[in-house]
């Protein structure tokens, strides 16, 4: 049940991070992407979580991840969440 749950916590944090990681702000001229920032700081803390909810709770959270990321790549139509701009393919 644990390691189910954390598949759906992972899942929920990539469907976060693929809205959140568009945002972006302009200040001097330079573009400063806060939501690429703020999606891996995310995700990169949650993982840190489960790995101390469970021994290997990591993985399950980025088998998750993964399998949210490849739903929106792999669904009908364009995706307009994960592009294939710089933000995108660092995401």
């Amino acid at each position: 049940m644990l390691r189910a749950a954390l598949v759906v916590v992972g899942a929920y944090v990539c469907l976060l991070g693929a809205v959140v990681h568009r945002q972006v702000w302009a200040a001097g001229g330079v573009t400063w992407p806060w939501g690429l920032v703020a999606a891996v700081g995310v995700t990169a803390l949650v993982a840190v979580a489960a790995g101390e909810v469970m021994r290997i709770g990591g993985a399950w959270l980025a088998l998750g991840w993964a399998s949210a990321l490849l739903i929106l790549q792999w669904s009908q139509g364009d995706s307009y969440l994960v592009a294939s701009d710089w933000l995108g393919l660092v995401f």
